[in-house]
């Protein structure tokens, strides 16, 4: 296998791209220079290729799950880990079970007027700039109604960030500590390193690491103090088991929160891409007559709405044959096997319902250039502001498009 002589003997390398954000991009240069199996590390292999979804996720009956990484994750500030690092499979599977039914489709169902009342305020403030041709973020926009509506379901309140129309100084922290976590990991292979950052450590990065976890363990504890909530409230299920431990909960309440949905990405694209555009938003308002009509039900029979390119993914006679040969099963961006995201469903019905109300009521022109795309990643993307200009379309002009 291939790599960079130097990553075959320490990390270094790997540590000081992520330090800078530009992990995933130095990363994918690799495959480009060695191919489909590349060495970042003297134990760390990358692969393109899409069997190795099946070999290192999947777990075959008679063969034992491959585990989780410590170091690479981290010790959870609650002492539990996150149910997705978890490496002991059978608890792993039982805590699983406990959380997963609060992402069933029939409990997605009941939760729907949750769903509508965050995308319903994301349109309103959308209108707030149209009236005023004011550019907006869409970023932070989409950024505040996924945190808003995923606090709902996990803590039974909103963050109001949608209402007033700014950061909650709590996901100003996770968003910020988000940006340290490669140093976090790197000092965590390193034990020296490690103790002597302990005697050192600045006030403030101890503060940002403990206020995020401080705060969602007493949204926890609020949330479960008051008792039952929503039938399908993600506590009131796992509650009902008896099997998952306060610390558990605490910890897998920053992991929910954390795990937004990814709306952003796909409007640039699509503002780029207008031809694929005018496809979507034909589609949507010829099929809608009004706003209202936009539900969870009703967007799963669309035709494959989410997706900027579906002429890349359609398996029919208009299939653009330069994508004919692609292999689909590369793409996995949930992941696959026992430890696939438990929210998918959740992720999928989010991301069609918000793009759809968004796409059904405005005309959207992007005031950024391709360069939009080269932002940062630190374990997750650092996504750079989207302006864009809305135009206003009323249902009388949707229904007469």
């Amino acid at each position: 296998m291939g790599g960079p002589k130097l990553s075959a003997i320490s990390r270094i390398p790997y540590w000081l791209v992520c330090l800078r954000g530009n992990g995933v991009q130095w990363i994918a240069r690799l495959h480009e220079v060695y191919g489909s199996v590349v060495r970042f590390g003297p134990n760390d292999l990358s692969y393109t290729d899409s069997q190795a979804w099946k070999d290192i996720c999947t777990t075959p009956k008679g063969r034992r799950e491959n585990g989780k990484d410590a170091l690479f994750h981290g010790p959870a500030n609650s002492g539990a880990p996150q149910m997705i690092i978890d490496n002991d499979p059978e608890h792993h599977n039982l805590v699983r079970r406990q959380f997963a039914p609060a992402f069933s489709e029939k409990s997605l169902k009941a939760q729907e007027p949750l769903l509508q009342k965050y995308a319903n305020l994301l349109v309103a403030r959308g209108r707030e700039a149209a009236v005023t041709a004011t550019v907006v973020n869409m970023t932070k926009l989409f950024n505040f109604t996924t945190f808003d509506s995923m606090a709902d379901m996990t803590f039974g309140e909103s963050l109001h960030m949608l209402e007033n129309n700014q950061y909650s100084e709590w996901v100003e922290g996770v968003l910020s500590f988000i940006r340290i976590l490669p140093f976090i990991q790197l000092l965590k292979y390193y034990p020296i390193l490690d103790k002597i950052f302990e005697l050192i450590e600045p006030k403030s990065i101890a503060k940002m690491r403990l206020d995020n976890y401080n705060y969602t363990a007493r949204r926890v504890d609020k949330r479960l103090e008051a008792g039952a909530g929503r039938e399908e409230d993600v506590w009131n299920l796992v509650i009902r088991s008896g099997v998952v431990s306060k610390e558990e909960m605490y910890s897998n309440a920053e992991l929910l929160m954390i795990a937004g949905t990814e709306t952003t990405g796909l409007t640039y694209y699509l503002g780029m891409n207008r031809d694929k555009m005018k496809i979507l938003t034909d589609e949507i308002r010829r099929t809608f007559s009004h706003s209202s009509e936009i539900t969870l039900e009703a967007l799963a029979k669309l035709e494959n709405p989410e997706k900027f390119a579906p002429e890349r993914w359609l398996r029919n006679p208009e299939c653009d044959p330069e994508y004919a040969d692609d292999n689909r099963e590369a793409h996995q961006p949930f992941s696959v096997g026992p430890r696939n995201c438990v929210g998918l469903n959740l992720a999928w019905h989010e991301m069609r319902l918000l793009l759809a109300k968004v796409v059904y009521n405005f005309d959207i022109e992007l005031q950024v250039g391709p360069d939009w795309r080269e932002q940062n990643a630190y374990l997750t993307w650092d996504r750079k502001p989207l302006m864009c200009r809305l135009r206003e379309v009323n249902d009388t002009a949707v229904a007469s498009s």
